[in-house]
């Protein structure tokens, strides 16, 4: 190895226990979670005069639900219908750069119904993104405790093995974006 590489073959080697440090301090990438649940039922009666319905569980068990005038498509129903409903959530996170301004909490929601004619249904979804502060990251329990926006603390204990890989590199002091969805559907199928 000639002199003139010297410094070069040094800066090569030095580089990554340099850059260490600084790419362990790169934010973990975002990270998301969901699960879901679905629950199937049968008609046992529909009375349309009181807008009624008994719904029958995989268990057996008998439900009488009654349905207000916003449900426009009870004349569809009848007795041995299916009735599906499917309960979603998800949890993302994403690191929020330390010079990002503060941002607000946002909510949200929205609903859809089925078309006049058809069968029965309906979507409802609800959102919340808040920013919180990581105060402790506890490895051992697999647990985080962070501070939202109105000062509330609160530990989670992370069962997914994204939101563990993305909690190994957080830090007291780090700033995160939580975003919860919530969705459920309940349709009725022939």
């Amino acid at each position: 190895m000639s002199i003139q590489r010297l410094p070069l073959a040094v800066a090569a080697l030095a580089l990554p226990v340099l850059m260490g440090p600084a790419m362990a301090q790169r934010p973990p990438p975002p990270a998301a979670v969901s699960r879901s649940a679905e629950a199937v039922s049968v008609i046992e009666a529909v009375d349309q005069r009181e807008r009624s319905v008994i719904l029958r569980s995989e268990d057996g068990t008998l439900t009488t639900l009654f349905l207000g005038k916003h449900v426009r498509n009870l004349p569809q129903v009848k007795a041995g219908d299916r009735v599906v409903t499917r309960v979603t959530q998800a949890v993302a996170v994403a690191m929020t750069p330390a010079d990002a301004p503060g941002t607000p909490p946002v909510a949200g929601e929205g609903a859809a119904v089925a078309p006049p004619g058809s069968l029965p249904g309906a979507t409802y979804v609800r959102s919340l993104r808040l920013p919180v502060t990581v105060n402790a990251v506890d490895r051992s329990s697999n647990s985080v405790t962070v501070t939202g926006p109105q000062g509330q603390a609160q530990t989670v204990t992370l069962h997914d093995q994204k939101m563990r890989d993305f909690a190994r590199r957080l830090r007291p002091g780090d700033r995160v974006q939580v975003t919860i969805v919530e969705g459920i559907s309940i349709d009725v199928v022939p």
